[in-house]
């Protein structure tokens, strides 16, 4: 007994540190998000109760951000955990420089999403733009990936997994090398051929695996911020105005604290919901001994 409360104290620091950093100021946020706080009157608010939830519910622009998160989310998550899949499963089954290309798919993770933003906003630029001025020379077509809505979403989208693709490789692949090799060779000797005996073997284990990473990347793809801010402003009109960047003008253009606050427990609450979904029909472990 005496051995677990003096285990106690160790953990003291980091609990004072962790309700510092993260209790208090969601306590304030949501107490923030039921009164009616503006930059002038952020704590003596007239108390509104679900007023500003019931605003959000009722403004077109709540929904259209909420719209446009789930498509980017559904996009980005998709391309970087079936691009990351197969780049792991391409690495995995090289007889060597495996520890080189661990090392080079770290390098994108290290740049920070503002620079990104700088980047692209470059490349993506329709007169001086790499990226235009390439399918303009090379295929004759004239593309212009910021003025047109689903083509400016779907740009953000290829920002996003640039950078996080090599987030779920490096996951798949070390899960991969940790995984018994006796089912998979078992399958291929069977005759089950590589492709199904990936499916049918490799796959479901690395079910948890796949429900951890997915729910990393749908928590950090609904809170994207930097590179949309950057590169677009939510534009054009309000294609890639996204939730958290609808917050963001809720607080510092409309200066409405209290509904900006509102909005934050909103997207709390559905990343929770949908990586606690999708937490439950993933996280199945599988065992073939």
């Amino acid at each position: 007994m005496a051995k677990r409360d003096n285990g106690w104290r160790f953990v003291i620091p980091a609990v004072v540190v962790l309700a510092a950093v993260v209790a208090f100021p969601f306590g304030f946020s949501l107490y923030i998000s039921f009164t009616e706080s503006t930059a002038y009157s952020i704590y003596n608010g007239r108390f509104l109760l679900l007023d500003n939830y019931l605003g959000l519910f009722k403004d077109i622009k709540f929904w259209d951000s909420l719209r446009v998160s789930s498509l980017y989310v559904a996009l980005a998550v998709g391309i970087e955990m079936v691009g990351g899949f197969f780049l792991a499963l391409l690495v995995d089954s090289l007889p060597k420089f495996k520890k080189l290309f661990m090392v080079l798919f770290i390098l994108p993770m290290m740049v920070a999403p503002l620079v990104y933003g700088i980047i692209f906003k470059l490349m993506y630029n329709s007169i001086y733009g790499f990226i235009p001025v390439f399918f303009r020379d090379v295929f004759g077509i004239e593309i212009t990936p910021l003025n047109k809505p689903f083509a400016a979403l779907f740009s953000m989208v290829v920002v996003d997994a640039f950078q996080w693709t090599s987030f779920v490789f490096l996951v798949f692949f070390s899960a991969l090398q940790a995984l018994p090799r006796e089912p998979l060779e078992a399958s291929l000797i069977d005759g089950a051929g590589y492709w199904k005996s990936v499916w049918y073997v490799t796959l479901p284990l690395l079910r948890p695996v796949t429900a951890v990473i997915l729910i990393f990347r749908i928590m950090d793809s609904f809170k994207v911020f930097d590179q949309i801010f950057v590169i677009t402003g939510g534009g054009p009109g309000a294609a890639t105005t996204t939730m958290s960047l609808y917050t963001y003008f809720l607080m510092f253009t409309r200066y409405n604290f209290g509904k900006a606050a509102a909005l934050t427990i909103i997207i709390l609450i559905t990343v929770t919901l949908i990586t606690r979904f999708a937490f439950n029909a993933l996280y199945k472990e599988v065992s073939y001994q």
